[in-house]
């Protein structure tokens, strides 16, 4: 291509008249090679109209002339460069059928490439449903009227009615769908409910005139989901129309829903009820949280896409926000990469970093997703190539351009801020600021003990809550009439073996058996001792001096106990201690002897000092208070024996309280270690150290 002469355009493309844009008229360039539709301003629109004079300046002279714009002879070679990257221009010479393999050769991937970039959404074409469709419309056309909507209103409202005044059932039942077989059906359900998605955007288009040429599957990470061809509708040049076509699918499953909704609330108990169920939620629930969400591109994006009349929103919003925020960091006063309105403009712009945030954590769950679903040392690598392509690179790539863009541009004011705003953020990370370390923690008495029953029985006297008792004496008596009656019939047992002993040293005849009576005596006293001991066990007394807390509500005079039944805990109130748990990232900092505070949920502080520090990770969570299935900090599981297990390491601190104050109770609050002053970065750094050695490890 040269200043002079303008390689023709393919004879393949038409030209339509598109939608109002901003008050001003559009027109829309079909490429069917690629089945590709390209918005042109008036300014395009008026320029590729007179291509045919192959020059700039006979084309510049055209519109000046013919025209009311005044574009330069560099607005033409603009759009050449446009149409030569978006292979609108004809080869017309060696040079260019050379130009166009080399930009071929250059776009090939390699395969391991081609996987990277293609394995979050592949599309996967499988037929050809425009004569079908067409074919259908005339039975499904009444489906496009007000009439239809402002009844499919009605059930859609009835149907939630319905729902809401079965709530609780209705909510239980979902409940049971994340089940083995209830996520088999939940499938069924939607396979069922995606192809008559799909199909509603395919009627609507067919509807208003367009060609569907392809329907098929694509695959979502790898999870299959229903896609259909509608870019037919960019022909369309009443945004309405498009609106329809987005909002189609969902309106189609809406139907589905409320319909079953309906008849889930008048059918009995039974597996029909059961299956309309699935139905009925599966749909409601991917509908109204996935569909209708714009940050993906699923049908929610369209329609705000359609609605704001912009297309390709999403790359555009990225744009014009990179722009906006360099202008905000540097004022270079560069030209924005479109003009919109300011009410647009601000849409965009929420828009943009909405959708960045959400790609950010997306993408991230994406990656731990791949972790688990692999062996680890693949997990890893995998990991880390798709935090690195996906959230990293795109980052690193905007901050190059930023220092480019700071390089050119003169000293002002913005920039003196941005950099101000910069050294804070820096000094935070790398300055060793933060000289504590918070845990969670649970104060307690340093000395106590769980009571428990050894064996089962009624209980006939207990002490009661908060009452102080001295070491020995009963805190809980329990009523056996099955050890009683062991005891009564072992003393039985004993007085007549003994009475055979008697008796058969008299009898000169009968000494020879004497040995046999003694041990039968011997047994008789044996089984007595163990009734007597279990006997004894029925009273409960306390180990040392104390009081007597947390009696569970069921334990009461009167009640029926099993063996090791926990009837309270017995503290010590003279001696209190904190027990702390410390993340490994922050063990290194502690030191014993440290000063801590804890603060108290209910208000107030403690002075404490550390007294002891575990040096390996707790395998079972003690304190329930702190366990996250108690609603407490600490995350945990439960093994098989019923014990939590926390999900992360962490370590058992032990500081003595200095206050001397006296703990009735067991209190769940905060503790603050005095510790080696570190910054943020480093903190950051050893953290990732530790994460990446313990997975690597297991």
């Amino acid at each position: 291509m040269t200043e002079a002469t303008l390689p023709p355009l393919r004879e393949d493309l038409s030209l339509a008249p598109g939608p109002i844009s901003d008050g001003a008229p559009t027109w829309t360039l079909y490429d069917p090679a690629l089945h590709r539709f390209i918005r042109l301003d008036w300014l395009d629109f008026e320029i590729l109209s007179r291509w045919a004079l192959r020059t700039p300046a006979a084309i510049v002279a055209a519109l000046q002339r013919e025209t009311t714009l005044r574009p330069a002879e560099d607005d033409i070679l603009k759009l050449a460069v446009f149409a030569r990257r978006t292979g609108l221009l004809r080869a017309s010479s060696a040079r260019d059928t050379a130009e166009l393999a080399a930009a071929r050769q250059a776009a090939k991937k390699s395969a391991a490439s081609w996987l990277m970039h293609n394995y979050l959404f592949l599309r996967i074409r499988l037929v050809n449903p425009d004569r079908f469709l067409a074919a259908m419309l005339p039975l499904v056309r009444w489906m496009f009227t007000p009439g239809y909507l402002g009844a499919l209103a009605a059930t859609a409202l009835l149907g939630l009615f319905l729902i809401s005044r079965q709530w609780d059932l209705y909510t239980h039942s979902l409940v049971e769908l994340f089940t083995i077989d209830g996520l088999l059906w939940m499938g069924v359900a939607l396979s069922a409910t995606k192809v008559i998605h799909e199909l509603g955007h395919g009627f609507a288009a067919k509807r208003f005139g367009c060609r569907v040429p392809a329907m098929g599957i694509a695959l979502l990470v790898l999870w299959p989901v229903l896609w259909t061809d509608t870019t037919d509708a960019w022909r369309l040049t009443d945004r309405r129309q498009r609106l329809v076509i987005d909002a189609a699918g969902m309106l189609a499953e809406i139907s589905v829903a409320a319909v079953a909704s309906i008849v889930w609330a008048v059918l009995p108990d039974g597996s029909a009820r059961s299956s309309v169920f699935v139905l009925s939620s599966s749909t409601w629930i991917l509908t109204l949280l996935i569909n209708i969400s714009p940050l993906m591109r699923f049908d929610g994006y369209y329609l705000l896409s359609d609605a704001l009349d912009v297309a390709n929103l999403q790359p555009r919003s990225f744009a014009y926000a990179r722009w906006a925020v360099r202008e905000a960091l540097f004022r270079p006063r560069a030209v924005p990469p479109e003009r919109f309105s300011p009410a647009i403009g601000r849409v965009l712009l929420a828009y943009a970093f909405a959708a960045w945030s959400y790609r950010f954590l997306l993408f991230t769950g994406i990656a731990l997703l791949v972790y688990h679903m692999t062996f680890k040392a693949l997990g890893l690598v995998l990991m880390g190539v798709e935090l690195w392509f996906f959230v990293t690179r795109p980052i690193v790539d905007e901050l190059v351009v930023w220092a480019k863009v700071a390089g050119r541009t003169r000293i002002n004011t913005h920039m003196l801020v941005s950099l101000l705003v910069l050294l804070t953020g820096l000094a935070v990370l790398v300055v060793p600021w933060r000289g504590r370390v918070d845990a969670p923690a649970v104060l307690r008495s340093g000395r106590q003990a769980t009571l428990y029953t050894n064996e089962p029985g009624r209980l006939i006297g207990a002490a009661g809550q908060g009452e102080r008792v001295a070491e020995g004496q009963v805190v809980f008596a329990l009523d056996s009439p099955e050890i009683t009656h062991a005891v009564r019939v072992a003393a039985a047992e004993l007085d007549q073996a003994q009475a055979d002993v008697a008796s058969r040293s008299f009898d000169p005849e009968r000494r020879r058996a004497q040995q046999a009576s003694l041990a039968v005596a011997s047994e008789a006293a044996a089984a007595l001792a163990h009734a007597e001991a279990r006997a004894a066990d029925l009273v409960v007394r306390a180990p040392f001096a104390g009081v007597l807390t947390d009696i569970p509500p069921g334990v009461g005079a009167g009640a029926d106990l099993r063996r090791l039944e926990p009837l309270g805990v017995l503290i010590d109130p003279a001696d209190p201690v904190v027990e702390a748990y410390v993340s490994e990232a922050d063990l290194p900092r502690l030191s014993e002897g440290a000063a801590a505070r804890f603060v108290r949920s209910a208000g107030g502080t403690l002075r404490l000092r550390v007294r002891a520090i575990g040096h390996a990770s707790t395998r079972t969570l003690e304190p329930p208070e702190l366990a996250s299935v108690h609603n407490g900090p600490i995350a945990v599981r439960r093994d098989a024996k019923g014990e939590m297990m926390p999900d992360r390491a962490v370590f058992r601190v032990l500081l003595s309280v200095e206050d001397g104050a006296p703990v009735l109770r067991r209190e769940v609050g905060q503790v603050a270690i005095e510790a080696a002053a570190e910054s943020e970065a480093r903190m950051l750094f050893r953290r990732v150290v530790a994460l990446l050695r313990r997975e690597s490890s297991m």
